[in-house]
């Protein structure tokens, strides 16, 4: 998360930001499951330049603004395991992702779907957790 700068992340705290990155998983299954390179190719550029698209927010009292926020805080110091619950999910997350990726090029739509679902509502339980860190720091 270094590799974000300090006005990156004011713009990437527009929730507009935190929720089109997350509604690009449908897009990222598409594009892998009819083995598709132009969406996933689309799919990728936007991941990247996503953060930096949307304005400043006006207001970041918002449930996604302060999970960026809180990632934020979370990440100053680097991205180093913790034993917290955030770190947990994370390291969950991983062969969950990996799972959804794998299933959906094989074309296995029930475990893609799974796995996606099991993907999304670990980063989101990620999130809250972010969220609790921006609303203890007041």
């Amino acid at each position: 998360m270094a590799i974000l700068s300090e006005r990156t992340w004011e713009r990437h705290a527009n929730p507009w930001s935190g929720w089109t990155r997350a509604l690009s998983m449908p897009a990222l299954a598409v594009g892998l499951y009819f083995h598709s390179f132009w969406i996933l190719g689309a799919t990728i550029i936007w991941l990247i330049v996503n953060p930096m698209l949307f304005p400043k927010p006006i207001s970041v009292d918002n449930w996604m603004s302060k999970g960026v926020l809180g990632e934020q805080l979370y990440y100053k110091d680097g991205k180093k395991l913790k034993k917290d619950l955030p770190t947990l999910l994370n390291i969950l997350n991983v062969p969950t992702f990996a799972a959804f990726l794998y299933f959906s090029w094989q074309q296995e739509i029930l475990i893609m779907i799974f796995a996606g679902l099991l993907a999304m509502t670990l980063k989101f339980w990620f999130i809250d957790r972010m969220v609790r860190i921006t609303d203890s720091t007041g």
